[in-house]
């Protein structure tokens, strides 16, 4: 196993990559959505309606920080937010067509920032990559 600083110095450099991608994100000006906003909607299309708690775990974030993220998308139109007959406590979150539509603009500049920042790595490095991160994010489930 590494020593703790070379652990620490890639925790570290890997906090500062995921901010880069989010500020290249944010410096494009993408229809006024941010980089959350577009990851919720992005994970919306693809999964359906899901509940703020799974929103939350899904990306890593509260509840009340998914419902300050729905709150502008429901504004815009690009959700809806619906409350289950089974337990109105629970409320489910699902993308609307202008939604849809977004995310389906929004994915093709993402695809493009994305491959720049990963260019220079080979086949081999990206499946090297995926290895140590579904390693890494099994580890967390372990948690």
């Amino acid at each position: 196993m590494a020593d703790r600083e070379a652990i620490f110095e890639v925790s570290s450099m890997f906090r500062t990559l995921v901010k880069g991608i989010t500020q290249l994100w944010n410096r494009q000006k993408n229809d006024n959505i941010s980089f959350p906003q577009f990851k919720m909607l992005y994970m919306l299309d693809r999964s359906g309606s899901l509940k703020v708690s799974e929103l939350a775990e899904r990306q890593g974030l509260t509840s009340a920080a998914i419902t300050g993220l729905t709150d502008k998308l429901l504004v815009d139109g690009y959700v809806e937010r619906a409350r289950t007959e089974q337990d109105r406590r629970v409320v489910m979150i699902s993308i609307t067509e202008k939604g849809r539509e977004m995310v389906a603009k929004l994915s093709e500049s993402q695809r493009e920032t994305l491959l720049l920042v990963f260019s220079d790595l080979s086949d081999e490095d990206i499946d090297h990559l995926k290895r140590i991160y579904s390693i890494l994010l099994g580890n967390l489930d372990k948690l």
